[in-house]
């Protein structure tokens, strides 16, 4: 008699999954851009640090203390996902953002702020467990488009954000901006809670480990590890520059009125991220997405050092634009890359891993942007961004003969299994 309980599997709707998904990541994009966009500006406003150079240093401390936490969590959630799902995942980010985030308007000294936000890091984070979700339950052959479409939600979420976040700053002050993230967070969260599936069942996965054990050297091969190094080094570049957009905007067009041209230009990025996704989404599933990388990178890396040298708020906003643009699209690329060269069954671990080590740039960043602002200004850490960009051109090459070099061994063992049978 067979003992094994007989689990009816849960019918997934995936076009209905991915627009509630991607519904739920506009909104929780459009909360994280009321708030986060903002903190040089409160930094000189409520908290009275007035020295830009300083300023810039404490940015990076603050930066630090979300990057660590995040760093730290990622793995930590991605292996859970695997354990227990991947829905319930992305329901422990969203309503962590909605309940921690809006205590950092009320913080009344810059540590303060600084240890919240490292707790706001550590139960947030939406978009991993988000991707890891789609990915699950959708087909296969699906994936470029739903990787590609999930990100025109995040872009367009910040490009909605940003704007908002311009306006209720500006006239209505931080307080009000972060209560708002809060409150849209939560109807982020409601949506998943209510509408989304998961076809995830814990007693399958706990057999599927036993049946199939795995170590470490057996999951991290070459081909893994050197996207890992892409996703580390795509990490830094992005989030190089990341908390100094208000600094350049004040830089190039003065410090009034900054918090509304830091929303207009934040927003130029999201529109190019938007256009990314919907190219990036389109091509993946129909050319390798590893051929992407190089014009990506080229791209990306003209335009970042473009931004650096931008002489006014016209040419940093169409500059921002094309760098996002480009630089918007390595990550679903690497991840898309990613997806189809592991094991089903630990998309959660592997997604975890490259968000730790495109987390782990963050960390990186915090020593190194506030290094280079205080040494050379906002500008030298735009030049540093582009720089790393032009690094990863000549790391695709080993990177590219590894993948080959998996996927036609994997190609050999699947062609020996069906001759054998």
């Amino acid at each position: 008699m067979n003992n094994d309980i007989i689990v009816q599997p849960v019918k997934v709707n995936w076009k209905l999954n991915l627009f509630i998904v991607w519904l739920s990541q506009f909104l929780a994009m459009v909360g994280f851009g009321c708030c986060m966009p903002f903190i040089p500006l409160l930094l000189k406003e409520n908290l009275n640090i007035a020295d830009d150079n300083v300023r810039g240093v404490y940015v990076s401390i603050y930066y630090l203390a979300s990057m660590l936490s995040l760093c730290i969590a990622t793995s930590v959630w991605g292996i859970l996902a695997d354990r227990f799902g991947r829905k319930i995942m992305l329901l422990r980010a969203s309503y962590g953002a909605a309940i921690f985030y809006p205590l950092l308007a009320f913080a009344p000294n810059f540590w303060v702020l600084a240890s919240i936000r490292f707790v706001c890091s550590f139960f947030s984070g939406t978009v991993n467990p988000a991707q890891t979700l789609l990915i699950a339950t959708t087909p296969s052959e699906k994936h470029g488009f739903v990787l590609g479409v999930l990100s025109t939600g995040v872009s367009s979420g910040n490009m909605l954000g940003y704007l908002m976040g311009g306006i209720i700053v500006n006239r209505y002050g931080y307080t009000t901006g972060f209560l708002s993230c809060s409150a849209i967070y939560m109807v982020s969260a409601l949506l998943v809670h209510i509408f989304v599936k998961d076809d995830f069942n814990v007693k399958l996965a706990k057999k599927q480990r036993e049946k199939s054990p795995y170590k470490f050297k057996d999951v991290a091969t070459p081909a893994v590890l050197w996207l890992l190094v892409m996703f580390l080094l795509i990490g830094v570049s992005t989030r190089l520059i990341q908390p100094y957009m208000a600094e350049l905007v004040a830089k190039v067009n003065g410090f009034k009125d900054a918090a509304y041209w830091t929303g207009i230009v934040s927003s130029a990025s999201s529109l190019g991220g938007f256009f990314s996704g919907v190219a990036i989404g389109w091509l993946c599933d129909r050319i390798a997405p590893r051929k992407l990388m190089l014009p990506l990178l080229i791209i990306g890396g003209a335009f970042t050092a473009a931004m650096a040298l931008s002489t006014n708020i016209t040419m940093l906003i169409v500059t921002k634009f094309f760098a996002a643009f480009a630089g918007g699209g390595v990550k679903p690329v690497l991840q898309l890359i990613l997806t189809k060269i592991t094991r089903p069954e630990l998309r959660g671990t592997y997604f975890g891993w490259s968000g730790s080590l495109n987390t782990a740039g963050g960390i990186v960043c915090s020593f190194l942007g506030g290094s280079v602002i205080y040494l050379t200004g906002v500008r030298g850490v735009y030049m540093a961004a582009a720089l790393i960009l032009v690094i990863m051109i000549p790391l695709l090459i080993p990177m590219v003969m590894a993948i080959k070099k998996e996927s036609a061994a994997a190609s050999d063992v699947a062609a020996d299994k069906l001759e054998n049978a």
